[in-house]
């Protein structure tokens, strides 16, 4: 009697990674060992296979949060074979993307007519507070409502934006 004994070895995929969706993730690619009496298969949790030559894949990965798995299997002389499973996980950015302009002109050309903040997580403000030179509160709100400069000279004014965890100062040219 005569006993064989395979071992199947895993894949060796590149080291694991973690994303966060502050931005557009680039497309990655993932490879793993070539054999050619092998067929590779791959599949994915979430995504997209942009790019797939037998060994190797390109996948643009989702910006929703969130932890994917990519596995890849073979087969020689129709037989399964090696198969593998990895990792990818998809944080939430740390940082609000926020954009406080530096000026503004509420000149009625209906450019730039009001003073408010821009960015992914400007529905995060929860105080918005407009200053004149002197000092004096001159518009709050407790949200990003925009500020449309009415009745206020040309000028510089300083600005308070509270979010839930960060506070942000500044000026804002005022022209017209």
């Amino acid at each position: 009697m005569k006993w064989w004994v395979f071992i199947l070895l895993p894949f060796s995929l590149l080291a694991q990674e973690t994303h966060v969706n502050c931005d557009s993730i680039a497309p990655q690619n993932y490879q793993v060992d070539f054999d050619a009496d092998k067929v590779y298969y791959w599949g994915i949790s979430g995504g997209t296979i942009v790019y797939n030559n037998n060994n190797s894949i390109t996948i643009q990965w989702p910006d929703s949060i969130g932890t994917y798995i990519i596995y890849a299997y073979t087969t020689r002389f129709g037989c399964e074979g090696d198969t593998s499973f990895y990792e990818v996980k998809i944080e939430d950015c740390p940082y609000l993307q926020l954009f406080i302009p530096n000026s503004f002109s509420p000149n009625g050309d209906n450019h730039n007519e009001s003073f408010y903040i821009h960015g992914a997580d400007q529905g995060e403000v929860e105080e918005f507070v407009i200053f004149n030179r002197w000092g004096e509160k001159i518009y709050e709100t407790p949200d990003n409502t925009p500020w449309d400069g009415k009745n206020c000279q040309i000028g510089v004014y300083s600005y308070s934006v509270r979010t839930h965890n960060q506070h942000y100062t500044g000026i804002v040219h005022l022209i017209r």
